[in-house]
């Protein structure tokens, strides 16, 4: 009876003992899945605040998104040369690897 408690006791630590070892494997792996989030998010104040220093496009409602440093631009300008400006403007900055340009002119209809 008492190899049956100790062979009990002996699995229910093993066991105990893999979990503690795979939420820490998992807490480890965490912080560089968070990594890209948080550039992202910096990636999208840097574009939201070069976009604010320029005296055209800071009037305007330009909507900034960023996903694995792909810039998403939506929102309205008032010129096709807006909204070319703005996605240049975005293409500049550190961290983006690409733009995609979804600002439409205020007065014109989408062709969608």
């Amino acid at each position: 009876m008492k190899r049956l408690v100790a062979a009990a006791a002996l699995i229910l630590a093993a066991q105990l003992v893999a979990s503690t070892f795979a939420v820490r494997v998992e807490a480890q792996a965490q912080p560089t899945q968070a990594q890209p989030m948080s550039e992202d998010v910096s990636i999208t104040q840097r574009v939201e605040n070069a976009l604010a220093k320029d005296p055209f496009l800071r009037s305007m409602q330009i909507h900034v998104e960023t996903q694995d440093g792909v810039v998403n631009l939506s929102g309205l300008v008032r010129s096709l040369e807006d909204a070319t400006k703005a996605g240049e403007l975005a293409r500049t900055v550190r961290g983006v690897s690409a733009v995609r340009n979804g600002l439409r002119v205020a007065d014109r209809p989408s062709r969608a």
